[in-house]
């Protein structure tokens, strides 16, 4: 039975890979993201697909729905994720795949917890270095397991991951994919040849990147930006580093990707939804956008950066 693992390559997606890969270690193992997911689901031809931490847009919604039901009809689809969708998308989604596993942890968590049963117990700490890099650590069920283990020894696994890949040497997809196969195997972050000197490289940088995001960060309104700083494997805290420096709610890090501005979004102030704040903006300037409360993003036409911007700050008169 030919099993296809359609994952996300930040660290959540990464361990949850893993997981997957651990129950079906005879699976290919691909990476996608939400602005080419239906491309890459549509191409995809296996017995069984699993899929793990990917949002949908929600433009692509009616046409993504509809390929996971004609896939459906031929084949397992399970999906595990914890990205907002409406109640009516996610009751069809429950209606036509084998499993569609949603809620309010990490898409580690939401995989481990349904194979659980089939994988070696040691697989918890995957659940564990997921959840932690993708800020869903405060879950229950993974402050449960982290009893059970020093949390200071899983949180050094956890930042081997998402630190280092952000160095160049981890940042491309077949480098990640033999990342999902080591940990799969059970073997640690750490064990992962030249990943713990790439994840200290990217401690380094990041002290280097904080003074050079201080030095460009500009502000409008209540979101401080950056555009094109430094390396795109450090958008997140570029755009963190942009809302400090500038006293300002929201941080925005844009970076120029062909003919268009992907933009990450962060925020210091916990009662911002940051993804409903990159979908709405996003799709009022002719783009897309979404992702988690806390971290979030959108891709938009290249001349819309400054209506962006407005609309952010519109909406967080709201909030």
């Amino acid at each position: 039975m030919k099993t296809i693992i359609l994952t996300h390559s930040d660290s959540d997606g990464i361990c949850a890979g893993a997981i997957a890969l651990s129950r079906f270690p005879d699976a290919e193992v691909f990476f996608t993201k939400p602005v080419s997911f239906m491309e890459d689901l549509r191409a995809c031809d296996a017995d069984r697909i699993i899929i793990t931490d990917i949002a949908i847009t929600h433009k692509d919604i009616p046409e993504i729905t509809r390929i996971l039901e004609d896939k459906a009809r031929d084949g397992d689809i399970l999906y595990f994720d914890h990205h907002p969708l409406p109640d009516s998308s996610r009751k069809r989604m429950s209606e036509i795949l084998k499993e569609y596993v949603f809620g309010e942890a990490s898409a580690s968590e939401l995989i481990y917890k349904y194979y659980q049963d089939d994988i070696p117990a040691e697989r918890v700490w995957l659940a564990i270095y997921g959840a932690i890099g993708d800020y869903e650590e405060k879950t229950e069920f993974v402050r449960e397991r982290m009893n059970n283990w020093d949390a200071r020894a899983l949180h050094f696994e956890a930042s081997m991951i998402f630190l280092g890949m952000k160095d160049n040497d981890f940042d491309d997809y077949d480098s990640k994919r033999k990342m999902v196969q080591t940990l799969a195997s059970g073997k640690n972050p750490s064990d992962i040849p030249g990943l713990m000197d790439a994840a200290r490289r990217a401690v380094t940088d990041e002290f280097r990147l904080y003074e050079l995001v201080k030095d460009n960060a500009e502000k409008s309104g209540e979101v401080g930006y950056v555009k094109d700083v430094y390396s795109f494997g450090f958008r997140g805290p570029s755009a963190l580093f942009a809302a400090t420096v500038t006293d300002s709610r929201v941080g925005l890090a844009a970076f120029l990707r062909k003919n268009k501005l992907d933009i990450t979004m962060r925020s210091r102030d916990y009662s911002v939804k940051l993804s409903e704040l990159a979908e709405k903006a996003g799709e009022a300037v002719g783009g897309a956008g979404g992702g988690h409360s806390h971290a979030a993003g959108a891709r938009i036409p290249l001349d819309k950066f400054e209506d962006f911007v407005r609309e952010v700050n519109r909406l967080l008169k709201t909030m």
